[in-house]
């Protein structure tokens, strides 16, 4: 007798009453219509204290049924016997399973000095379809089952393969810290659907391209959540590097918008929790990457389009190199994601998704500019030393005298001179800006502009 599910060390996604449906399937050697039995053995309960239910009868060698009732948490044991054969699959977890999906950034290419340590309550389904505990680096291109992620095809990939094992030095990311900091937050345990693939545009991830399954990143990322045979809780989503440095970045937002109403189709699930990182830092030149800023705020604007996303943002980390956040600062992304999702996926109302501008308001005078922000987790800090926003005319940079913070959640830049008609107020603005506006939670001001005053 054999199992194809549910795997060791799996993660079962919950459902909305916090209980599992636990899917068997698997061969056996035996005549039709023999009868499959299993169960479900909570943690630290006897053997003998647990009754066999049915799970269907043999055809043509083949079970399948299922096994309900498995609560939140766990590790729980699944036995299945068919007559005098049994088997017992260990180290199941009922928890909460998350799309990681988008380019470099996502894979994670922090340095592997001082990773996050492992816990038990948090999976991978690494991309050779193996559950495992999340370890990083999450990302083995080398060892997927679907050939779109292969670096190396042909006879030479398992050398390329026993390689990377040899020799990487490269590869920490956010997934571990964000199912971490999700678990101690909810305590809900964490599977990771690791997805992402770096250098990718939105062009490659595109839902036209389904039909071609593990052959296109967005076949495999469909193919590889029904391997786990169920929805999800929500999808995390970084990308748009590779868009910022074509004329694709002109026409993100609206494509960013598509490619969403797609998954959400494809997956059945209406009003999944979609929850993306706003570009960050980058140590380059508009020549290499022209459109940045412009792909920055349409993943801002797309909250206006989309129901159920948030996004975080990143314009205050550092970088290992020219565009990889540094593995520190990809733990820091990991609470900031996993703060969100608190709000956004779990309904904590005493969370919010971080600092938006509501308005902006200009004296008489011309003098004086009033920003309120919205979603501030208690107040906006630092009451000193305030970086980050800049006033244009044109090309034009016009000088702000002071920057204080009122009432908590109103920032008022007091100007040198009135301020000409047409100036536009930007925060963020640049490659590598210096910002320094959060909220108490420690979530960023996002780059915002050009705001009309």
């Amino acid at each position: 007798m054999e199992l194809s599910g549910p795997m060791e060390r799996s993660v079962i996604q919950r459902g909305k009453d916090g209980l599992s449906d636990i899917p068997v399937a698997g061969t056996v050697e035996a005549p039709d219509g023999t009868e499959v039995l299993g169960r479900i053995l909570p943690p630290a309960t006897a053997e003998a204290g647990i009754e066999w239910v049915r799970l269907g009868g043999v055809k043509g060698g083949r079970f399948a049924g299922m096994l309900s009732g498995a609560a939140t948490g766990g590790p729980y044991r699944v036995q299945v016997k068919c007559g005098k054969k049994m088997l017992t699959v260990r180290d199941i977890l009922v928890g909460d399973l998350y799309i990681l999906a988008g380019q470099s950034n996502m894979d994670g290419c922090g340095k592997l000095v001082d990773c996050e340590p492992s816990s038990r309550w948090v999976r991978c389904f690494f991309y050779d379809d193996r559950w495992d505990v999340a370890e990083d680096p999450l990302c083995w291109y080398n060892e997927a089952a679907d050939p779109i992620h292969w670096g190396v095809a042909g006879e030479g990939r398992q050398e390329a393969a026993r390689h990377d094992r040899d020799f990487r030095t490269v590869g920490a990311g956010l997934g571990v810290r964000f199912g971490k900091e999700v678990y101690k937050r909810t305590g809900v345990p964490v599977g990771l659907l690791i997805c992402s693939h770096g250098g990718t545009s939105l062009e490659q991830w595109s839902p036209s391209k389904i039909d071609r399954g593990g052959r296109s990143l967005y076949g495999s990322m469909i193919r590889r959540v029904k391997a786990v045979g169920t929805q999800v809780a929500g999808c995390l989503w970084y990308q748009g590097e590779s868009d910022a440095a074509t004329d694709q970045g002109l026409k993100y937002r609206a494509n960013m918008g598509s490619f969403i109403e797609a998954l959400r189709r494809d997956l059945g699930q209406s009003r999944l929790p979609f929850i993306q990182v706003q570009l960050g830092p980058l140590y380059t030149s508009f020549e290499v990457f022209p459109h940045w800023n412009r792909v920055q705020t349409d993943q801002i604007d797309l909250e206006q389009d989309v129901a159920k996303l948030a996004t975080v943002s990143a314009v205050d980390l550092r970088l290992d190199d020219g565009i990889h956040v540094c593995t520190q600062d990809l733990k820091t992304l990991g609470v900031r994601l996993a703060h969100v999702a608190e709000s956004l996926i779990y309904g904590n109302k005493d969370k919010t998704l971080g600092p938006r501008l509501k308005s902006a308001k200009l004296s008489k005078d011309r003098q004086v500019v009033r920003l309120s922000f919205s979603g501030v987790n208690k107040q906006l800090q630092p009451k000193k030393g305030i970086r980050g926003f800049t006033i244009e005319l044109g090309d034009t940079p016009i000088p702000i005298d002071d920057i204080a913070i009122q009432r908590g959640t109103t920032v008022v830049l007091r100007l040198r001179s009135p301020l000409p008609s047409g100036a536009a107020l930007w925060y963020g603005k640049g490659f590598n800006p210096a910002v320094s506006l959060r909220d108490a939670a420690g979530l960023p001001v996002p780059v915002l502009g050009p705001v009309s005053l």
